[in-house]
Formats: structure tokens, sequence, C-alpha cells
């Protein structure tokens, strides 16, 4: 039995594929709009976020080395850091009374926590990268079926707008695909930055409990709360002064 003469898989498989040809068009269309969403979301960071951050590492490594252990939290918030960073450290610093594996474990919650956020930014931007030239290729593959047709009728009116529907779904797919890939690059540096530098001070964290640990000093090991939304609750109230957090904390210690 020929499967192709004497069944109607061809036509099945023809018009499937004829059919999934708007469906692409849409998806690469949000695309577009999806990347160009993206590239504002970048620039923005940059001027909110990425041109704020100007901590200098030594600094505040012989900050937090030389501060009373009372006073780590006030040394974190007044940096220059950004805000999950200091929420990680804030959050490790006010439970510096922990044994050390509780203490070290507790660290690396925050860490993976701040990968993850990183990630999740990432995420999208990764997608599009990879997916917009395969939906590219389709859309540049589904017109070519006709357009193949249309050249042995003859029909050239028909097979111009074949290959141009599959042109112009080719270049919109690489054009998103290539500003996703130059958006997951340049985030992805920053972030990476971001972590190393939370890894280097949650260490420098660390140590400041160790030695406490060695001379016997009592520290608090009961904060259960979120930095980030405490200054939210500053932000809503309109107090943007870091002390107020610190002193909040105090209070509540």
């Amino acid at each position: 039995m020929d499967l192709y003469n004497d069944t109607y898989l061809p036509d099945i498989l023809h018009d499937i594929a004829q059919g999934l040809l708007t469906p692409v068009m849409v998806v690469i269309v949000a695309l577009i709009v999806v990347t160009l969403f993206f590239l504002g979301a970048v620039i923005v960071e940059f001027f909110t976020e990425r041109r704020h951050f100007k901590q200098n590492m030594p600094r505040i490594v012989n900050q937090i080395n030389d501060a009373a252990y009372a006073d780590v939290v006030d040394v974190v918030l007044a940096s220059q850091l950004l805000r999950y960073q200091k929420a990680a450290l804030i959050t490790a610093a006010r439970n510096m009374g922990l044994p050390e594996e509780p203490l070290f474990a507790l660290a690396q919650i925050q860490i993976a926590q701040a990968e993850r956020r990183c990630k999740s930014r990432l995420a999208w931007t990764d997608t599009i990268s990879k997916v917009a030239p395969l939906l590219g290729l389709m859309g540049t593959l589904i017109p070519l079926g006709p357009g193949i047709v249309a050249l042995g009728q003859n029909n050239v009116t028909l097979l111009s707008q074949s290959l141009t529907v599959a042109f112009d779904a080719t270049v919109c797919g690489l054009t998103c695909a290539v500003a996703a890939l130059i958006v997951s690059k340049v985030r992805s540096g920053w972030y990476g930055e971001y972590i190393e530098s939370l890894e280097s001070l949650m260490t420098c964290v660390l140590d400041k409990a160790a030695t406490a640990r060695k001379e016997g000093v009592e520290l608090p090991a009961n904060y259960d709360g979120d930095p980030l939304e405490e200054f939210k609750q500053l932000d809503c109230a309109g107090k943007g002064k870091p002390a107020a957090v610190s002193a909040g904390a105090k209070a509540g210690e």
C-alpha cells in the first residue's frame, strides 16, 4: 500500500501546516511586543537600579568587619547595595546568634532566593531567544509550500506573496531572538556581579557571627520577618530612611 498516493496523509499534513501559519504569525507579533517591553525594562532597570549600584566592596567589607555586632545591620542599611541584597544580609545579621550550621543554612537560603530572583528575570528573554528563531523558521517554511506550487503554475503573484511572508517571518523571528539575547547577556552580567557581591558579604556576616560565638557574645537569633516587606511599608508611609528599618527591628528584638 502506497501511503502517499492511497491515503489522505499528504492532504492532512498540508492542511495542518497551513492552519498553523496564522497562529505562528500571531505569536511572532506577540514576541515582538514582548521583546520591545523587555528592551524598555532593561533601560529602566539601568537608570533605577544598576546606575545606583556603586558599592565599594572593600569598604563595606571593612565596615562590617570593624562594626560592633549590633551595628552590622546599620552598616548594611547605609550601603548602596540593592534592596534584595540588603534583605538577605539583614536576615542573616539579625540571626547571628544561631548555631553555626543553621546560620550557614539560612545564609545559603537567602543567596538561593536572590539567585532565583535573578533567574526569573532572565527566564522570559532566554526563552524568546530560543523560541523566536524556531517560529521564524516555521513562518518561513509554511508559505513556501503554496509558493512552490504557484511557481509550477507560473503564478508569479502568489509566489511573490508567499516569499514575502516567508522572509518577513524570518527577519522578525531573528530580530526578536537577537534583541532578547542581548537583554539576557546584559542582565546576566549584572546579576552575576550582584550575586558575587552578596556571597562575599554574606561570608563576612558569617565570619562576624563565628567571632561572636568564640567570644561568647549573645546575639539575637529569633528574627523571622521579611526586610523587603519592611522596606515596602516604609515606602508606603513615606519614610525612606534606612535607620527607621533598623530601629524598628531593634525594638522588636
